[in-house]
Parts: C-alpha cells; sequence; structure tokens
C-alpha cells in the first residue's frame, strides 16, 4: 500500500513538474520585446507612410509625448532632413541604440506567414522595433491623438497588439542602457484587439477587461475555466487567444 501511495505521488509530482515546465516555455514564446526609450544613429530606420509611400534613413530626431512617438526627423541617404509627424505614418522599424542584437526571436516565430508579417521578418530578425500608427487616449484620460507605439509582441500581433507604456511602473526591474530587462514586471501596456479602440490597461483593472479580451473565444474559455489569471501571463493569454482564434478562422475556410 506504501509503495503504491509513493508511487502515485512521484507520478503526480512528475505531471505537476511537466506542465510547470511546459508553462515556462510558453511564457519565453509569449516574452514581450523590452520597451526602447532610445534608438540608433547610426543603423537606418525604415518608414512607410500613410499612402505607401517607403523612406529609408538616419534617425536625427525624435520627439516624444508620454512616452509616445509624435514626430521625428530623419536623413535620406544623400538628401535633406526630412521631419515626419506620427499621423502620417503607418509603421516604423527603428534600431534601438546598443543593444540592438540582444532581442533575438524565439524559433517558435520562424514561420513569419502564420502571423501574416512576412514583410516584417527581415527587420525584426535584424533585432530591429516595430511602431505601428494607432489613435489612442493616453491613460484613458486625454483627448485621442496619433501616435507611433511601440508593439511588443510583433510576431504573434495580428489578432491582438500589445503596444509598450514607455512610463508604466514596474514591480522590479534591472536596466542596462536604453532597455527594461526581465526581472521586473511592467503594470500596464496599452492593447487593442482586433479594430476596437486602444485600450490602457493596467494590473489593477486587468479582472475587469479580462472577460472582454479573452472569453469570446469557446477554445479559450475551456482551457481557462478554471484558472485564477495572472497579470504576468498576458503574453501568455494573447498567444493562447490568438492561436485558437487563427485556427478557427483557418477551419471555416476550409
Amino acid at each position: 500500500m506504501k509503495v503504491k501511495l509513493v508511487s502515485m505521488l512521484l507520478f503526480v509530482s512528475s505531471m505537476v513538474c511537466f506542465g510547470q515546465e511546459d508553462l515556462k516555455e510558453r511564457e519565453k514564446q509569449a516574452a514581450f520585446d523590452p520597451t526602447y526609450t532610445s534608438y540608433s544613429r547610426k543603423k537606418p530606420a525604415f518608414v512607410t507612410l500613410k499612402d505607401g509611400t517607403k523612406i529609408e534613413g538616419n534617425i536625427k530626431d525624435v520627439d516624444y509625448k508620454k512616452g509616445q512617438i509624435k514626430r521625428l526627423k530623419i536623413i535620406e541617404e544623400g538628401k535633406k532632413k526630412v521631419e515626419i509627424v506620427a499621423a502620417d505614418i503607418a509603421s516604423l522599424y527603428m534600431a534601438p541604440s546598443g543593444l540592438d542584437k540582444l532581442g533575438k526571436q524565439s524559433s517558435y516565430f520562424n514561420d513569419a506567414t502564420k502571423w501574416g508579417r512576412s514583410d516584417a521578418s527581415k527587420h525584426l530578425n535584424k533585432g530591429y522595433t516595430m511602431y505601428t500608427n494607432e489613435t489612442v487616449s493616453l491613460k484613458n484620460k486625454k483627448d485621442p491623438a496619433e501616435f507611433l507605439m511601440q508593439v511588443v509582441n510583433p510576431k504573434y500581433s495580428t489578432v491582438i497588439q500589445v503596444f509598450s507604456d514607455p512610463f508604466a511602473k514596474q514591480t522590479a526591474s534591472i536596466g542596462i542602457g536604453s532597455m527594461k530587462l526581465a526581472g521586473g514586471i511592467a503594470k500596464s501596456y496599452y492593447i487593442k484587439k482586433g479594430n476596437e479602440e486602444v485600450l490602457w490597461l493596467t494590473k489593477k483593472d486587468f479582472d475587469e477587461h479580462f472577460e472582454a479580451l479573452f472569453m469570446d473565444n469557446e477554445q479559450f474559455k475551456a482551457k481557462y475555466a478554471d484558472h485564477k489569471f495572472k497579470w504576468s501571463l498576458l503574453g501568455v493569454y494573447v498567444l493562447d487567444y490568438s492561436e485558437f482564434v487563427l485556427e478557427a478562422e483557418s477551419g471555416a475556410s476550409k
């Protein structure tokens, strides 16, 4: 009887450990990009305007409002300095200063076509940071305005986009240069689901928005029916939800 009991406990223990290891791997896959607050003046930036015009050149200066990009000045090769407001820009790929090669993408996301980001792969895989034009009310309080916002889940952002909040408070953090590295958890992000308005989402009000963000998908609901959701797993929830939605859309199209 004792042998059976010990065997059962060992089996349960191994299952728990496997579950924890599986979650750790999932967290690695869903890890958000660091928030960058400065940029390289030596590597070219790639800008696409709303009218489709593409501009390549070195960044001369960036104007911010509450940490979000409002305007940038770029010098095209062999040309004069050009000033562009965020309202005219569709997307921007910009290399962070110094440690741009640190953030290597997980092999899990090598198939960029799965996520509809094949056009961005060449920039993301070189350590570039992705910014998109968004109309947002900063901290859900200010009048909506257009900004270029850093996408921190660029490799799986076709369903839900998560944007950095440069002024977010953190539980604890280790900073090197322009980066906020692992060790601290940001307490707020901006998040956009589909074509909905951008929401400033904080750890404090996460429970208030969790159902609207994720519980309209039956597979997600089934997986997390008895789960006590955690702010630290936001990336995992976004990744899971995105996979379930794309899977359903793929099945419906067949």
